[in-house]
């Protein structure tokens, strides 16, 4: 634990940097983090309700129409873009920071702890605006929301695993940074973003059980409505979580020796 907030303590400056640096000159600000998820949702539920004339199952009751819909899209999209925003720019953020790999006797796994600092902060937010929303819609607030305390410490070890291997892997296969938001754009349809895991097909299980975000997603979701959670198949979803945690960060030292060279 103290490795850890030691590592948190020299990660933020890096962070409240490349946070500030990104919001820089703009008017709206961090406020900028809703506005796309929010478009997104909004976008979504109207072409998925008003043209395929979708519904949440089990939740038809709980809200009216078109909110309870896109309450529950926008808990699964807001962890859904975390991850796609961290395999995304962890492609590119060795050759981004090339002085300080090259230059700096560095720590360089902080790189990728700050990248995923940086995105849990605009998950925090939009988490916050999630039970807004939901509370304003007659769904909130419920004490299983609290349960989100523990959840969100398993999606910050799955992002950073997911940031250790792109990061590594990008420096080394250059395409990866081409490849990548071609595939999560793709496994945005195989994980439970736009439906209940347990209402997809047979085939289509199949691949969710394969997918690392459809726990998280789902566990989310579960939070946030007050809906059970399956525990057994939780608990087994933690745990694959931290083995992928241990053996990213054991290949990204593996392979971080060829990073000044390849910069």
């Amino acid at each position: 634990m103290r490795t850890l907030l030691l590592a948190l303590s020299l990660t933020w400056p890096l962070a409240r940097r490349d946070i500030a640096a990104r919001y820089r000159g703009s008017v709206g600000g961090l406020l900028w983090t809703l506005m796309g998820p929010l478009v997104m949702v909004g976008i979504y539920s109207a072409v998925f309700q008003g043209v395929f004339q979708a519904r949440w199952p089990g939740a038809e009751s709980t809200a009216s129409g078109g909110v309870t819909y896109a309450l529950r899209l926008f808990s699964g999209l807001v962890v859904f873009s975390g991850f796609t925003e961290v395999a995304t720019r962890a492609t590119r953020l060795i050759q981004d920071n090339a002085s300080l790999v090259k230059r700096v006797v560095f720590p360089v796994e902080l790189l990728c702890l700050s990248l995923v600092l940086q995105v849990s902060i605009h998950m925090a937010v939009q988490f916050v605006l999630l039970g807004l929303l939901a509370v304003v819609a007659g769904e909130g607030p419920k004490l299983s929301m609290l349960s989100l305390i523990f959840i969100f410490p398993w999606i910050f070890c799955l992002l950073t695993g997911v940031a250790l291997v792109m990061s590594c892997l990008g420096c080394y296969l250059r395409d990866l940074q081409h490849f990548v938001p071609l595939f999560m754009s793709a496994l945005l349809f195989l994980s439970p973003v736009f439906y209940p895991a347990d209402a997809a097909p047979e085939v289509l299980k199949f691949f969710l059980q394969l997918n690392p975000m459809t726990g998280p997603i789902e566990a989310v979701r579960a939070a946030s409505f007050g809906m059970p959670i399956d525990l057994p198949s939780m608990s087994a979803q933690v745990l694959l979580a931290v083995v992928i945690l241990l053996g990213s960060l054991l290949l990204f030292r593996r392979l971080r020796s060829g990073f000044a060279d390849l910069v």
